[in-house]
């Protein structure tokens, strides 16, 4: 059966499907109360969405409303959307789910108004990296974070971030035709029983 994006509402699917930052490369430590919190702040400054299969959440994006005031971005005085978070369950990578996700999180961005989408990802070992430069997300040149963790060891890391952005206003056509060949042949793939979702 085919899968379909829709609003997340579901806290328990929510945090089934973010756990998947604390194993490689995030191992990230989140304790009940911090996905609370999380969860909270997507819902009242943004919008979350879930691929589903049947009832099942696989994978989600969140975007919020305007650019992080804790991060080194610079957006004068344009209509932005934050791409916060694109997650999706290992047991369904790799075949094509977070495409479909990014390139869903771009189209509603677009159609919600906003001018520019932007995120932040890992400098090295992303999974979104890749995905966002197909579908036509460019990097801010200059931009960098480093970003502390707690990590499921215990420990603390700082992570190195960089920061990409896609310009929703005059949006690259032959890059978004490009990512819905992407997310097309996922489909086609998908019809032919070869992808889960």
């Amino acid at each position: 059966m085919s899968g379909k994006i829709k609003e997340l509402t579901d806290f328990d699917d929510f945090k089934k499907v973010y756990r998947v930052f604390s194993g490689p490369p995030y191992n990230e430590k989140h304790t009940e109360e911090e996905l609370e919190e999380i969860f909270k702040e997507y819902q009242e400054n943004g919008y979350m969405y879930g691929a589903y299969k049947d009832t099942e959440c696989l994978g989600l994006i969140a975007l919020e409303r305007g650019a992080k005031t804790n991060q080194p971005v610079n957006f004068q005085h344009e209509n932005v959307m934050y791409l916060a978070d694109v997650a999706v369950l290992n047991s369904y990578r790799r075949q094509g789910l977070g495409n479909r996700l990014m390139l869903y999180g771009v189209m509603q961005s677009k159609a919600l108004g906003y001018e520019k989408l932007y995120m932040r990802t890992l400098e090295r070992g992303s999974m979104s990296y890749n995905i966002a430069l197909r579908i036509g997300f460019r990097q801010i040149p200059n931009v960098f974070q480093g970003v502390e963790r707690e990590r499921v060891n215990g420990g603390i890391e700082i992570m190195q971030n960089i920061f990409l952005e896609i310009d929703l206003k005059s949006l690259d056509r032959e890059k978004l035709k490009q990512g819905i060949k992407l997310v097309n042949s996922d489909k086609e793939r998908e019809d032919k029983g070869e992808v889960e979702c």
